[in-house]
């Protein structure tokens, strides 16, 4: 029954994502990615970061991400059906990279329920705990959007590597699966390195709850080989990963003062600790600009109880509780925001984490609900808590049905995005040719930019798309205008931007029937990039201005 209730409820809560589109790095990760639509391809992926085609070079080494795309493009793209007439794109439809999602998603939901029964959990945290953990909304963010999915492969290899990991009878095989199951999890997602930890925690507190003082240290070194094993190939993994396994240098910036670091911990701690109980007003931009003080005040409170709770739960000889507090405690802390990383919080961070932060509230509802009343009371409560998560969920993923929903929604809660704004006039731009609403857009970009002191290469982008969308609706001075502040722009890294901005204000010139200008201007990009000389040509020869 539990199965088929995670079954039935996951598959009703996400089947409005099948109809869904590619969405923000979907393209990198599928469209533009000429290995993933090329079995032949296939050894390459585990030699590139993931996004190889992608604007930039990135350090993202997720080659089995990759791998399961390839096996989505093969069995969904008819080269005979592509009616893209050598657009950029390939025309492959996404339904079965979203069935594959959701597939993923429901394996990792009953991988948690293995693990509640290999501990024997009560019957009732059995049955609701993977069902709230596979409806709950923080999770759309990783099933609805197809470039997502390395956070449920990533938990479905670490779950099945702490299922191996347990197994008394068999324990080399055991072992062996165990540790095969972590490096297919280190394949899939970087963060899956605290899985030795998770694995500590599952296959060693047990033995100092249950095990005789004789007998704890044969059962503990018993236990103990999985882990070690798990170790010794996280050594490896990093010294790959530091050596030819390398794409870029990974910099989260400066680390801020540890002060500072330890109140946005806390206001991270207690957003997420909002989130899982009232997961509304979700976005993929989270930030903690604005955030006030008693935030973080809150955090460190909520966190303080957390720890609270599994000291009494130690001392009680709750082993299970012990279990489930460590383990949202133990994967949380690499994403509290004590270490730098790239972003304050992230909703899918929390994939893993609440696994463990649900098991533990069910049990200690469990084991406050005495009697059969209100033990009913209390399922009755978690059904209905489980109805309004399906609902928040089937909702929620309307927003990542394409683009334009999914930006426009992430501005409703985060107007001063700087990326999103970005990303939506490019969609305007490119796919949706809604020249208006990308110019809205990406004025909203330059002004942000020129507020905040951000990336002066995305500016200039901006400015350059701003000056295209001129060119293309017969605003010739006003085109003219966004390329002369760019046309000057020094240094290598602007060098491609300053060469696109002559050739467009050379366009412009020439549209305005100013030659000697114009002249002057093609001249220059041909002196600087010869390349373009072919493209001067046809404009001189009287190609149409675009």
């Amino acid at each position: 029954m539990a199965v088929l209730a995670v079954l039935v409820t996951g598959a009703a809560a996400y089947v409005n994502t099948f109809s869904g589109d590619w969405v923000w790095d979907d393209a990198s990760s599928v469209l533009l990615h000429k290995h993933v639509q090329d079995p032949a391809q296939f050894f390459q992926l585990f030699r590139e970061d993931q996004h190889p085609f992608g604007r930039g070079t990135g350090n993202f080494y997720r080659p089995l991400v990759a791998a399961s795309f390839m096996a989505d493009f093969a069995l969904s793209y008819d080269p005979a059906r592509d009616v893209s007439r050598g657009g950029p794109y390939p025309d492959v439809k996404p339904f079965l990279f979203h069935l594959s999602n959701l597939l993923w998603h429901l394996g990792a939901a009953l991988l948690f329920f293995a693990l509640l029964t290999r501990f024997e959990a009560p019957r009732l945290v059995r049955f609701l705990a993977p069902v709230l953990f596979v409806l709950h909304p923080l999770h759309t963010e990783a099933v609805a959007y197809i470039s997502g999915r390395a956070d449920m492969m990533s938990a479905v290899f670490m779950f099945a590597g702490l299922w191996f990991g347990l197994w008394e009878r068999r324990r080399v095989l055991g072992c062996a699966l165990s540790t095969l199951s972590f490096a297919a999890a280190l394949l899939s997602k970087e963060s899956s390195m605290f899985f030795p930890v998770l694995l500590a925690v599952t296959a060693l507190l047990p033995v100092l709850f249950s095990a005789e003082p004789e007998s704890r240290g044969r059962a503990l070194g018993q236990r103990a080989v999985p882990f070690f094993a798990a170790v010794a190939l996280l050594g490896v993994y990093v010294l790959l990963r530091m050596t030819v396994l390398k794409f870029a240098e990974a910099s989260p910036g400066a680390a801020a003062p540890l002060a500072q670091r330890v109140t946005e911990m806390g206001q991270a701690f207690f957003f997420y600790i909002r989130k899982l109980f009232v997961p509304t007003h979700l976005h993929m931009e989270q930030t903690l600009a604005g955030v006030p003080l008693w935030h973080a005040v809150a955090g460190l409170m909520s966190l303080a109880a957390c720890v609270a709770v599994c000291v009494w739960a130690w001392r009680a000889r709750h082993v299970r509780i012990v279990l489930g507090m460590t383990w949202f405690l133990a994967t949380w802390l690499p994403i509290s925001g004590l270490f730098p990383l790239n972003a304050p919080m992230a909703e899918h961070w929390m994939y893993v984490p609440m696994a463990g932060f649900w098991w533990v509230v069910l049990e200690l509802l469990f084991l406050a609900a005495h009697t059969p009343s209100r033990q009913m009371a209390a399922v009755a409560a978690l059904v209905m808590l489980c109805v309004g998560f399906g609902a928040l969920t089937a909702h929620r993923n309307r927003d990542w049905h394409d683009n334009e929903r999914l930006f426009l929604a992430t501005l409703r809660e985060n107007p001063d995005s700087l990326r999103v704004h970005y990303n939506l006039a490019v969609t305007y731009e490119d796919l949706i040719g809604n020249l208006p609403g990308a110019r809205r857009h990406y004025e909203a970009v330059v002004r942000l930019i020129e507020r905040q002191s951000g990336d002066e290469e995305t500016a200039a982008d901006a400015r350059l798309s701003l000056g295209r969308i001129a060119l293309r609706q017969g605003e010739y001075d006003r085109a003219a205008a966004q390329f002369s502040a760019l046309a000057g722009l020094k240094g290598e890294k602007f060098r491609p931007q300053a060469i696109a901005a002559m050739m467009g204000l050379g366009k412009a010139f020439l549209a305005l029937g100013d030659m000697p200008n114009a002249n002057a201007c093609f001249q220059r990009v041909v002196s600087v990039d010869a390349s373009q000389g072919p493209e001067v040509e046809a404009l001189l020869s009287g190609k149409p201005i675009s």
